[in-house]
């Protein structure tokens, strides 16, 4: 397995440490409850250094988002973020992607934050798609450390270390710790309040310590059951090359009003005439589902969770589930009871529209 530069940080802190996506990395520390708690009560910390970083430099890199995401990047200004998804030719979703507008010297450039598990078939995507274009694409991945602060306390963590303004939300700004260079994203996957930071790796050991005197250590456990208290989509479970972003509830990264829309086709079948769509489930009683299991309506199964868990800021069993239109969370179907099968048992579940969990919002200004 690879490591990160964070490695002997994790196994100095007792970390319980397991293989994702070929990555050694922590799942949990004191406890995936106790991690969970922190971030939406305080601020967590997280190593992100296994995900890929990519920029697309050069005159047709604008052109090459446009051929390989539905989204639309022309009225970003510099310093501005936008999720979407790399798709196939035939729509399908090579990952979900965090694109930011940034430059080098007076060119426009875009930095490209990827899934660990997708770097390498991102790569090869985009490197296609480039072929004969005016544009380099180029991995950071190994020279550039990313490491998340996410909680509410975020700013008051990183206020006496980070130089430079607190960003708004889905904007990234440059900013300098002991005289080292980074960028500041206000980014996440938490769905709380917090920041992404990228700097070389030679200096995120000293970085993560000195953010530990403010900061819950958190592993990739309660970075999942944060994520799926929001009804976040994961490569790998909600999305993948056989799912399209307006299935997978997703559709407002797609521009439909782009004359060159890739796989403008079924992007509209999809919207216009769907076959499932991915919603969200929660257990009216005890139970933790997990993924593959089988849902039914009246008796019959109609789909499958991609992703269960409990929703630890609620005490309950959560799943999201592609299923037929007509059951997924609309103003008609919320609250329609099914039931999840958990080891040969029918738990009662109903139909709701994810998140799960709410507080407030991500956007919240900042003073």
């Amino acid at each position: 397995m690879r490591t990160t530069c964070l490695r002997a940080e994790h196994e100095r802190l007792g970390a319980r440490l397991t293989d994702f996506a070929g990555w050694e990395m922590p799942i949990q520390y004191a406890g995936v409850r106790a991690e969970h708690e922190a971030v939406r009560t305080g601020a967590g910390l997280f190593d992100l250094c296994h995900m890929g970083r990519l920029r697309l430099a050069g005159a047709d890199a604008g052109a090459l988002l446009a051929a390989v995401t539905p989204s639309r990047f022309d009225d970003l200004v510099v310093g501005q973020a936008r999720y979407t998804v790399l798709l196939t030719s035939e729509g399908g979703i090579v990952d979900d992607i965090i694109v930011t507008r940034t430059q080098t010297g007076a060119e426009t450039a875009w930095d490209v934050c990827v899934n660990a598990s997708r770097r390498l078939a991102d790569l090869d995507h985009l490197t296609n798609a480039a072929a004969g274009a005016i544009v380099a694409v180029e991995d950071h991945s190994e020279r550039l450390a990313q490491i998340a602060v996410q909680g509410p306390d975020t700013p008051k963590a990183i206020r006496d270390l980070v130089t430079g303004p607190f960003p708004r939300f889905m904007h990234a700004v440059p900013g300098e710790w002991r005289g080292v260079p980074l960028v500041v994203s206000r980014t996440g996957y938490s769905g709380e309040l917090g920041v992404e930071l990228f700097l070389p790796v030679d200096a995120a050991p000293d970085l993560w310590r000195e953010l530990l005197k403010s900061t819950t250590p958190c592993g990739l456990g309660a970075r999942d059951t944060l994520r799926l208290e929001m009804g976040y989509p994961l490569y790998g479970a909600e999305l993948t090359e056989e799912t399209d972003p307006v299935e997978a509830g997703i559709a407002w990264v797609v521009a439909f009003d782009r004359p060159d829309l890739p796989s403008a086709a079924r992007l509209k079948e999809s919207r216009d005439a769907p076959k499932r769509r991915l919603t969200g489930l929660v257990l009216d009683g005890p139970g933790v589902p997990r993924g593959h299991c089988p849902v039914l309506h009246d008796g019959r199964k109609v789909g499958e969770t991609t992703s269960g868990n409990m929703a630890l800021s609620l005490g309950r069993g959560v799943a999201l589930a592609y299923l037929p239109p007509n059951l997924a969370a609309n103003a008609a179907a919320e609250g329609t009871p099914v039931a999840i099968e958990v080891r040969g048992r029918a738990l009662d579940a109903r139909v709701t529209r994810p998140p799960f969990w709410r507080k407030g919002t991500v956007r919240d200004a900042v003073t």
